[in-house]
């Protein structure tokens, strides 16, 4: 399936100050993130955006495969924050994803925490971060996002319960050209109102469906149990055990109990 997406074509629908100042695209890539990280070390302009039709070595989070057939939009995104804005990327992303979605589709989404965009309960999206630092500065922070825009999960038994596209969910193909740029101009939007110190907590935990939910999280070899009680400033779940007492998480993978 053709994407439908040129560098041409995305520089001259956007008009963002920071994200998009540059759009590397690519046919098809081991990863979008392998492209950013080389270009990141090579002095890439901030807001440099990689994108690709195909990845065939795509990755998630906690070391997980990323399934990237065609009709699943890969972009890489060079940043260059602050180091005490470093750990809102992720919320910065995932809100950015939720409401290009929201603007594009018309669906309805939810933020499963970390970063997990959902309709209905299924995975549409999913975000990874990585950065170098250099003391007490951030040399370049990459985020990678993946939205499902024209496949049918279900082709996939893998994911075929847990996931779901746009067109799965509209019944119709959705230009992934309009998923981008939307999602460029989110970014932009919630990156510059980042650098201001603008606050993006309340619009992502309002969005968030693990609070309130009895969750397990898994962080590294810690299993925490009890209920998702809230988040802080910079996106860390607090957790109140059954003992009573706040645990705070700040990445890990949390599945709903009863």
């Amino acid at each position: 399936m053709d994407s439908g997406i040129s560098r041409e074509d995305v520089l001259d629908r956007i008009s963002t100050r920071i994200i998009g100042r540059e759009v590397l695209y690519l046919p098809s890539v081991t990863s979008t993130m392998d492209v950013a990280r080389k270009a990141a070390t090579g002095g890439a302009v901030e807001g440099t955006v990689v994108v690709a039709d195909r990845q065939t070595k795509g990755r998630a989070r906690l070391g997980r495969a990323w399934i990237n057939p065609p009709g699943v939009l890969a972009m890489s995104l060079i940043v260059h924050p602050e180091m005490s804005k470093l750990l809102r990327l992720t919320m910065m992303a995932s809100l950015a994803t939720s409401r290009c979605i929201e603007r594009v589709a018309g669906l309805e989404t939810s933020i499963k925490w970390p970063n997990d965009v959902l309709i209905r309960g299924k995975k549409v999206s999913g975000i990874l971060t990585q950065s170098a630092l250099r003391r007490q500065s951030v040399r370049w922070a990459i985020i990678g996002i993946g939205i499902n825009v024209n496949f049918d999960p279900s082709a996939y038994p893998e994911i075929a319960d847990t996931a779901t596209s746009l067109s799965n969910e509209l019944g119709t193909t959705v230009s992934q050209l309009d998923v981008l740029v939307c999602l460029i101009e989110e970014l932009d939007e919630l990156y510059v109102g980042l650098q201001k110190g603008e606050a993006l907590h309340d619009d992502w935990r309002n969005r968030l469906e693990t609070i309130g939910k009895i969750v397990r999280v898994t962080s590294g070899k810690r299993v925490i149990d009890g209920c998702a009680e809230s988040v802080d400033g910079d996106g860390a779940l607090m957790v109140r055990q059954l003992d009573g007492s706040l645990v705070q998480i700040t990445a890990g993978d949390v599945t709903l109990r009863t």
